[in-house]
């Protein structure tokens, strides 16, 4: 019996030193398994943060183009979505219908067929399709472009949370930069001449905008608002008997048909012209502050992605807002009218002038299907 107890407890010493060199064993294992595992993980997050251009997906939409302006500024809306599209691979992801309706009674019709179709999301350009898609569906996505003020006029409950299925890109005309020009190109300057067309929702908001930061700015600014032919010759007429000193022309449609009209003013009567976009600066204005209209339709593209892609709620997706203006100065205008720009205002402004040459071939913006580009060419 007394010679069993030693061998007891040696034979239990032997368990517990075993037992531990295996523990010690298993734990190295486990800790080389998860370093190794870490190191997978670190690498992957890192290949997959610098390949997320180089996504493949899947899945496949129906997406309705629906354009309802003929300008530049609205195909450059449309070229840049197409181009965004392109260059994320997408294109192969979605089937595109482009519209392109200035006519408002046929532009519904045409919203109506898509939803009826199975269009899975609208992309919107212009303000009479994005509120009239707006309108017609409360639970497709809608994505907009080419709209100034969103929250105003309710096409979302604020720019910050759109709350609605209804989010996108505003293309405000920044009324405030080209007012501010004023003053930078001409600092003593005392009034301006706030002119637009009544019957144009959009033109009146930026004239009443540009009335406000004029006042703000110390420019004493008197509103003309014009309905026809007749009341614009009232008005120039009361521009010059007044001696008002720079008139702001918005984006506006009946003003740009009468284009020539303000012009021949503006030259013979000495009295610039500060503008909403370069259409007008082209014709004869002095000075524009203007914003990429290409970079809109990418920035809106960019959201298509993220809504139908990365399923991210419309209604908490941030309608886009700012963007970044490029001061435009009409150098052969500023000659003719005999503007001296301040040596301190040269920095902060490009010199326009018309081209003399043909421009250089740019990448087209990739072409949805052949019916499509049928129907812009019928459209337009």
């Amino acid at each position: 019996m007394k010679k069993r107890i030693p061998i007891v407890l040696l034979s239990i010493l032997l368990v517990i030193v075993i037992a531990g060199v295996a523990f010690l064993a298993v734990r190295m294992v486990v800790k080389s398994k998860n370093e190794k595992d870490n190191s997978i993980s670190t690498k992957d997050s890192v290949v997959s943060g610098a390949q997320v251009a180089e996504t493949i997906y899947s899945d496949h939409y129906k997406v309705g183009i629906v354009q309802t302006g003929l300008g530049s500024a609205s195909k450059d809306c449309y070229s840049g979505f197409m181009l965004e599209m392109d260059e994320r691979n997408l294109l192969g992801n979605i089937e595109v219908t482009y519209v392109v309706e200035d006519n408002e009674e046929v532009c519904r019709t045409k919203i109506k067929e898509l939803l009826d179709g199975g269009c899975d999301l609208l992309y919107t350009i212009g303000r009479f399709a994005s509120e009239t898609a707006a309108e017609l569906t409360k639970d497709k996505p809608v994505v907009f472009a080419a709209v100034n003020s969103p929250d105003v006029i309710g096409l979302v409950d604020s720019n910050e949370v759109p709350g609605g299925n209804v989010t996108g890109v505003s293309s405000y005309t920044p009324c405030f930069e080209q007012i501010d020009l004023i003053k930078m190109l001409m600092p003593k300057a005392k009034t301006v001449a706030s002119l637009y067309s009544g019957t144009d929702p959009d033109a009146v908001e930026q004239g009443i905008v540009a009335a406000r930061e004029a006042e703000n700015i110390g420019l004493t600014c008197t509103q003309y608002t014009i309905d026809d032919k007749d009341s614009l010759t009232g008005a120039l007429d009361k521009i010059k008997d007044a001696k008002t000193e720079t008139i702001y022309v918005p984006v506006d449609k009946f003003l740009y048909a009468n284009i020539d009209t303000l012009i021949t003013f503006s030259h013979e009567n000495k009295i610039p012209i500060f503008c909403g976009d370069e259409t007008i600066l082209a014709q004869g204005a002095l000075a524009t502050s203007v914003i990429s209209y290409e970079s809109i339709g990418r920035k809106a593209a960019d959201m298509v992605h993220d809504i139908l892609f990365e399923h991210v709620k419309t209604s908490t997706l941030p309608v886009a807002y700012k963007h970044d203006c490029t001061n435009m100065v009409n150098a052969e205008i500023r000659d003719k009218l005999g503007i001296e720009i301040p040596a301190t205002a040269l920095g902060e402004v490009e010199m326009w002038t018309p081209p003399t040459e043909p421009p250089a071939e740019t990448k087209p913006a990739p072409a949805a299907t052949k019916a499509d580009e049928a129907a812009e060419s019928k459209a337009e």
